[in-house]
This record gives C-alpha cells, sequence and structure tokens, in this order.
C-alpha cells in the first residue's frame, strides 16, 4: 500500500459513518442523472468504481448486473449494510479493488462508472487508464467529478476542507487533459447537482 493509498484508507475510515450526511442528499442528484445518461440495456455489465456506501445502488434496474468496488473497508462494509436493507439483490455484488489495478480482463464491462472518485484517487490518469482497459470497445466511462474552471462556492470549500489533505482532493483537476491522457473521448459534458460545480462526463474509450 502506498503512503498516499494509506492516508486515504485512513480517511474514509473516519468518514464512513458520517458521508452519507455530509455528501448524501448534496450529490445525490448527479447520481441519478448518471444513471440516465448511462442508457442501460438489459444484460449489460456495470463496474462502479469507488461505490462508497452504495449510494448508487438502489438506483440500478434489476436487468443489468452491477458490480460495485471500493478500496475502503468500512465504505464497503456501509455499502453491505444498504444492500441487506434492500434484500440482498441478486444482481448487485461488492468487492474489494483498487482504482488503479482493476483485477478484470480488458474489455470486462459495458458500462465503468466512477462517481466522485477520480478527484481524490492519487494518480487520475492511471486509474483513467484503467477505466478505460475495462471497458468494452462500445461501451461508455462515465466521470463524475469536480474539475477545474467550476468557481467552488465557500461554504462548499469549507465543507471539503477537512477531506481535502487526507483524501487529496484535487480542486485543480483539468478534464480535458485528463481525457487525452487516459484516452477516453467524450460524447456529452453537463453540469449537475446544486450548486452546479461537478460535471457528467460520458465518454467513449478511444
Amino acid at each position: 500500500m502506498t503512503p498516499e493509498n494509506a492516508s486515504v484508507a485512513r480517511a474514509y475510515q473516519r468518514w464512513s459513518h458520517v458521508y452519507d450526511v455530509a455528501f448524501g442528499g448534496v450529490l445525490q442528484a448527479g447520481r441519478r442523472q448518471a444513471i440516465r445518461e448511462m442508457q442501460l440495456q438489459p444484460g449489460q455489465r456495470v463496474l462502479e468504481v469507488g461505490v462508497g456506501t452504495g449510494l448508487t445502488l438502489p438506483l440500478y434496474s434489476p436487468a443489468q448486473t452491477i458490480l460495485g468496488i471500493d478500496y475502503s473497508p468500512p465504505m464497503l462494509a456501509q455499502a453491505q449494510r444498504r444492500l441487506a436493507r434492500m434484500g440482498h439483490p441478486p444482481h448487485v455484488r461488492l468487492m474489494r479493488a483498487d482504482a488503479a489495478q482493476l483485477p478484470f480482463e480488458d474489455a470486462s464491462f459495458d458500462v465503468v462508472y466512477a462517481p466522485y472518485v477520480i478527484s481524490v484517487v492519487p494518480d487520475p490518469v492511471k486509474v483513467g487508464l484503467e477505466l478505460r482497459r475495462v471497458c468494452r470497445p462500445a461501451g461508455r466511462v462515465v466521470l463524475l467529478s469536480h474539475f477545474q474552471n467550476e468557481p467552488t462556492p465557500a461554504w462548499f470549500e469549507r465543507l471539503l476542507a477537512p477531506l481535502a489533505a487526507p483524501l487529496g482532493f484535487k480542486s485543480d483537476l483539468l478534464l480535458s487533459p485528463l481525457l487525452a491522457s487516459s484516452g477516453l473521448r467524450p460524447l456529452s459534458i453537463q453540469a449537475v447537482n446544486v450548486p452546479p460545480i461537478w460535471k457528467l462526463v460520458v465518454c467513449a474509450p478511444r
């Protein structure tokens, strides 16, 4: 485990029990819009990278197979509790994995979705390359994150302050260089949430 990953793991361990209160409702509109933009079809396989406490899980249809991964065991434990409250739906599975070293074969998924994670990983380009690698050529990579050029309100900066250092939150992450270095071609970009300082980016793997 790298020092950066260890720091992130410790931070999420501290925040896992209050994450839903702090970032659930305020960011859920973006998650709902992401599901709509995926235009999922029956039988498709979806990989959610950074599933966290599982806030997106109730939004999926049983017609798809969902695999949610996260690096933080405490966050995954919260997601498992959410699945229990949902009755352990058979179309959803969770596992621990590192987004920078995904344990899957090339072209394994129809949709690869990374909600609110690309701006907190130590190496966003390395993660972007992995998202592209495991996505099928005709599939979609969906990023939901904050990128530079969207001014962040002062109240939200204060909310992020306790997380920014330990999680490595990058408020200056540039979208275009990230996509170019990761080999991802943007198909649509839209602002989401209130305030609309988050971008929902649907990409095709080049």
